[in-house]
């Protein structure tokens, strides 16, 4: 992220230096006269007419009087300048009135054709070169009611007769003006002299740059708006398209863009130009400290975002309702208000990058910009600086860091989509692998369970019915013989068989189900399981119980474990060659239940294997019901240690009910 910032910062110092430049080296109007025999239109490119001119206060003059002067002392005005710095005795807020301004060129490159270019002048004017009518905006007036006021931004050519003029021949400009509407008058922007191609050129690729940048606050505009209709939990977007469709409003109908919106409708009426222009920009301040506040809701203030919505509630009504020249004398104020809010924006902003919040450093650092460029073009319009309009530069490096801040939102949300999908394939294949492995393991207990009813059945028939017949013989003899010391001999025998009847049908029923099993206690049918192997087995075997609390010995579910440990008995007996086995059961304070087997055997590489190897598979899926974790370890000194341990909590939550093995 830190290198995406880098590249950003890179490509707003690369705009920013693209857009400035320098008129130090042109030549300035004296005195109402400028000289360009210093100046070439092939290698040094157009010229701006920037400096003294001659000027006629409160007069509408025709170019044929302009040079009979009555007065004593000659006044000049600064061009380009607004009437509050330049014409006396006007109020910095409101400079109405008309003015008729002259300059005389000398020297003026040899060329076809030439043309000039006006924009930024209030309200009405007409041009004249060397006494000829060449272009007028609107229709300038001494009063209100006689101006028909136009903003315009236009390429005026010389008359037909003037091409191919003598460059020696000195050219007059006589320039008519009148502001009688709006908060202040002069000429704002430099008026440029050039070849008419050249500066047909320059006016198209201002325009197509003003298209460019509308077209582009138009698509984000909609595109935001799109988005949020697609997700409606989330309305920063919604607030971001409206966002930037309020500053294409503004944009399209201000200077900025050179009045756009008259190449789609040429007939608009100028003061409807103003007022939404007007009233874009100061809807477009709370809805984008709203949009701020969604985005980090613990850096911007709900105070701040209700006093914004007020001012912008009365400052609209102002732009609705209000003349021209009552609210553009306000407008101050709400610049002011403005200002200070932007510069809270900067550091709530700078706080939520310290913070680490998600496309925080993109979006500072692009309404770093727009900020900048928005002080700079409040100051310019309430002529307290001389620049140009930086609005459309502002506005595209905003844009930007919104578009570098969603993608990398996106971004995140994507790869957070692609993470989880991930591990939901891989919880998926371990799913599918864990279900053929229950089923093979449950094919596996079924033929088990056959083979355990044969083992039974087989030991029923060959050990108990046996025993039964032999008995029942051995009654009959008894039932001939009478009392006699044959009968005592045969009772003795009848009674052993008897015995041997209870203790197989005891390690039968034992084998089947532990019925000493009880959930108040497990340790009886541990022990007794010990026991019961130690004498049929006649290996020595140890049970050793630890029990920390009474959870775990008092839990129904302790019968997985049981089994588990019956198994690693059954195959330490039949296969380790073992003289000495321990079972342990212990339970600590944490909750966790461990039972192991150790044997003093030959070790499971060396032990024969019983066939088909299913003891250790059943003991594993036994395991994995309960959760437990099952551990086949090897003692070097010789032996195997089996070691199963689970929580309690997990074997409440795992355990099955009844187990029939």
């Amino acid at each position: 992220m830190n290198r995406l910032l880098c590249v950003f910062l890179f490509l707003t110092l690369l705009v920013l230096n693209g857009c400035i430049y320098t008129k130090s080296s042109m030549p300035r109007a004296k005195q109402g006269v400028m000289d360009l025999s210093n100046w070439s239109f092939v290698k040094d490119g157009p010229v701006c007419l920037d400096g003294e001119w001659e000027v006629r206060w409160d007069c509408l003059l025709p170019p044929e009087k302009m040079g009979v002067n009555s007065q004593t002392v000659q006044e000049y005005t600064e061009v380009p300048s607004p009437w509050s710095q330049s014409k006396p005795e006007v109020s910095m807020f409101q400079a109405t009135g008309s003015a008729s301004m002259r300059l005389v060129i000398k020297n003026i490159p040899n060329t076809d054709r030439i043309a000039f270019r006006l924009s930024n002048t209030n309200a009405a004017w007409t041009l004249w070169a060397d006494g000829r009518l060449i272009g007028n905006s609107g229709v300038p007036g001494l009063s209100a009611e006689s101006e028909s006021p136009r903003p315009s931004s236009v390429v005026v050519p010389l008359q037909a007769e003037n091409y191919g003029r003598d460059s020696s021949a000195p050219l007059e400009l006589v320039l008519n003006i009148s502001n009688q509407h709006f908060r202040d008058g002069g000429v704002f922007s430099s008026l440029w002299l050039g070849p008419e191609p050249v500066i047909q050129a320059v006016a198209l690729r201002d325009s197509s740059l003003a298209m460019l940048l509308t077209g582009i606050l138009l698509i984000m505009g909609i595109y935001h708006i799109v988005l949020f209709l697609f997700r409606r939990q989330d309305r920063s977007p919604l607030l971001f398209g409206f966002y930037s469709l309020l500053w294409m409003g503004n944009y399209i109908f201000s200077e900025s863009s050179g009045w756009i919106v008259l190449a789609v409708f040429p007939n608009m009426y100028p003061f409807l130009m103003e007022h939404l222009g007007i009233a874009c920009f100061i809807i477009s301040i709370p809805v984008g400290f709203t949009f701020f506040r969604l985005l980090y809701p613990h850096e911007f203030s709900l105070r701040v975002q209700w006093y914004t919505w007020i001012m912008c509630g009365v400052f609209t009504a102002l732009a609705v309702f209000g003349s021209t020249l009552t609210l553009t004398a306000l407008l101050p104020l709400y610049y002011i208000s403005s200002g200070i809010l932007i510069f809270y924006c900067f550091g709530r902003l700078f706080q939520a990058w310290r913070r680490g919040r998600d496309g925080a450093c993109f979006i500072f650092v692009g309404f770093m910009v727009l900020g900048l460029v928005g002080i700079n073009d409040m100051l310019t319009d309430l002529r307290l600086i001389h620049s140009v309009p930086l609005l459309p530069l502002g506005l595209f490096v905003f844009i930007m860091s919104q578009a570098l801040a969603l993608s990398q939102r996106l971004f995140f949300a994507f790869s957070s989509v692609e993470n989880l999908s991930l591990q939901l394939e891989n919880k998926n294949l371990s799913l599918e692998m864990e279900m053929a492995e229950r089923n093979k393991l449950e094919r596996e207990i079924i033929n088990i369970s056959e083979d355990e009813r044969r083992r039974v059945s087989i030991d029923l028939h060959d050990g108990l019915c046996q025993l039964l017949a032999a008995a029942r013989l051995r009654c009959s003899a008894i039932l001939h013989m009478g009392n006699s010391r044959d009968g005592d001999l045969e009772m003795e025998k009848l009674s052993g068989i008897l015995d041997e009847l209870v203790d197989q049908a005891y390690n039968v029923t034992h084998g089947l189900w532990t019925q000493e099993y009880t959930p108040e206690s497990a340790a009886p049918s541990f022990s007794d399981m010990a026991q019961r192997l130690s004498r049929s087995s006649g290996i020595s075997i140890e049970y050793n119980q630890v029990h920390a609390c009474k959870i775990c010995p008092s839990s129904a579910n302790v019968i997985q474990l049981y089994r588990i440990a019956q198994e690693a008995l059954t195959n330490a007996v039949k296969h380790s060659k073992a003289t000495r086995i321990c079972l342990d059961c212990s339970c600590n304070v944490e909750g966790i239940i461990t039972i192991s087997v150790c044997d003093n055997g030959i070790g499971r590489a060396r032990a024969k294997s019983s066939a088909g190897g299913l003891g250790v598979g059943i003991m594993n899926h036994r395991a994995n019901i309960i959760g437990a974790t099952l551990l086949f370890e090897d003692v070097a000194e010789g032996g195997t240690i089996v070691t199963c341990s689970a929580s309690c909590g997990i074997i409440n939550k795992f355990s099955l009910k009844t187990d029939t093995q």
